[in-house]
């Protein structure tokens, strides 16, 4: 897959909420253990933002809001 970026869309409306670059290039690089540095960042960033990032998938998809807590909640666990 050749992606430059992707694009995150609100469903209610259509409206382009944001775009993010795709990191595949960057990622490839890294070593095993800077990856795994990486992803321990994400995760503890994920549980400290957990409330801000359930309300954004709360706003972007729809769900219910204790379902995209416990969702973020389960992404940061594993």
């Amino acid at each position: 897959m050749n992606r430059q970026s992707y694009a995150v869309v609100d469903p209610a409306t259509g409206e382009l909420v944001r775009e993010y670059p795709d990191a595949d290039r960057e990622w490839s690089k890294q070593t095993v253990p800077q990856r795994a540095g990486l992803l321990d960042t994400v995760a503890a960033l994920h549980t400290a933002r957990s409330g801000e990032l359930a309300r954004i998938a709360h706003r972007e998809m729809g769900k219910p809001l204790d379902e995209a807590v416990a969702e973020v909640e389960l992404g940061a666990s594993i």
